[in-house]
Formats: C-alpha cells, sequence, structure tokens
C-alpha cells in the first residue's frame, strides 16, 4: 500500500492534464515533465455531443488528443456520411493535416461531451526547436499510430 501511496503522492503533484496521459498506453514513453513540456504547447478545446471538430476539406492548423469523451470520423460518399472510426481518450485525430500540410480528409464531431488538447503546426514547430528529445517522442507516436491505422485500413479493404 505504501509504494501506492508514493505513486498517487507523485502524480498528485503534476497538472491534471498530464495526471490523465501518464498511465494511457500512447504515453508511457514520456516521463511527467515530458508530458508537462508537451502540454504546456497544447490548448484546451470542450465540444458538446453533436459539435463538429473540423469538416473534410478545411485547412488543418492542429491535431487534437482526446482528454474525455470521443469523436466520430466521418467519410462522405455517395450515400451520404458513413462513420470510419472512433477516436476515444488518449488517441489522436487530425494529425495527418499537421503533418503533411493537407486539408482534412475526413470529418470530425464529437460524440459525447469531448475534452480535448490541441497541438497547433506553431506549437508543433516549437517542440521541434525548444525541446527536440520531446517532439521526436511524438513523432515516433505518431509514426506507431498511423502505422496500426494503416495496418487496420488495409485488412479491412482485404476482407471486402
Amino acid at each position: 500500500m505504501k509504494e501506492k501511496e508514493k505513486v498517487c503522492g507523485k502524480l498528485g503533484s503534476q497538472p491534471q492534464i498530464v495526471d490523465s496521459f501518464l498511465e494511457h498506453p500512447n504515453f508511457t514513453r514520456f516521463s511527467a515533465d515530458e508530458l508537462k513540456l508537451f502540454t504546456s504547447q497544447c490548448k484546451t478545446k470542450t465540444l458538446s455531443a453533436g459539435d463538429l471538430l473540423f469538416s473534410e476539406g478545411d485547412l488543418g492548423l492542429s491535431m487534437f488528443i482526446v482528454k474525455k469523451g470521443g469523436i466520430k470520423i466521418l467519410k462522405m460518399g455517395f450515400l451520404g456520411e458513413t462513420a470510419i472510426a472512433q477516436v476515444n481518450a488518449g488517441e489522436f485525430v487530425g494529425e495527418m493535416a499537421v503533418i503533411d500540410g493537407s486539408p482534412r480528409s475526413a470529418t470530425a464531431k464529437a460524440i459525447a461531451h469531448t475534452e480535448l488538447l490541441e497541438l497547433s503546426q506553431d506549437g508543433f514547430i516549437t517542440l521541434k526547436k525548444e525541446t527536440p528529445g520531446v517532439a521526436i517522442k511524438l513523432m515516433d507516436l505518431l509514426l506507431r499510430l498511423l502505422s496500426l491505422r494503416l495496418r487496420s485500413t488495409t485488412a479491412r479493404m482485404l476482407k471486402k
């Protein structure tokens, strides 16, 4: 029990946003200090259920991390919008536009009350210049996530 108290005491001294990501599998490679540096470049954003985060074709100037709630990813097709993915707490959305500068490839809507962290392109550039170690860990995480998404998409396409 004393070990748990030490951990809780340590976590209790962190900003709340850092606490919420410290134990998430996507952020296990980051120390608490690195998460503080990363989150210091972010703004918070809150959406209600059904609110639009961004639309397909919009200019992508930020990527987001879901803190609470969830985001549904929608793609327009011949029969209207089709849900293609759901993004949950600790996961990224909108990162492709920030990385490659292309317009948004899909629409993103909140499925419930949702709290997000927003990292702008400028914030990402600042991370790369001022804290390259944190930026490299973030880029490694994004590469892993994009690779997993591509593998999943390929597997779904092969099943059709």
